[in-house]
């Protein structure tokens, strides 16, 4: 119990840069839409490191299937900024729109 409430064994995010940690998370739920023939699923994610952080908007459309049925098509779309922690390197925002259509 010591060994687990120890805060030397908890190390943090912004420990030098050799450690090579890295914390993400992402976050997404479905809803039925279009009279529950579609399913919409916004989400977010964010990724910490002690050399950059990057945020993310997320958002997916893609038919309702059952589970054991073939993918179906999925439209999504993310927009993304990322931050270096060096002073001097521009922020970089992205917007990436997919669509798969698997057969």
């Amino acid at each position: 119990m010591d060994a687990l409430l120890n805060p030397t064994v908890i190390q943090r995010l912004d420990a030098p840069a050799g450690s090579g940690q890295r914390f993400k998370a992402e976050v997404a739920y479905g809803f039925p839409a279009a009279n529950d023939r579609l399913t919409l699923t916004p989400g977010v994610a964010v990724a910490l490191s002690p050399t950059s952080r990057s945020y993310s908007l997320l958002w997916s459309l893609a038919p309702y299937h059952k589970q054991g049925q073939t993918e179906p098509w999925q439209l999504s779309l993310e927009g993304e900024r990322q931050q270096s922690a060096t002073a001097g390197i521009p922020v970089d925002h992205s917007l990436k729109l997919r669509f798969s259509l698997p057969f």
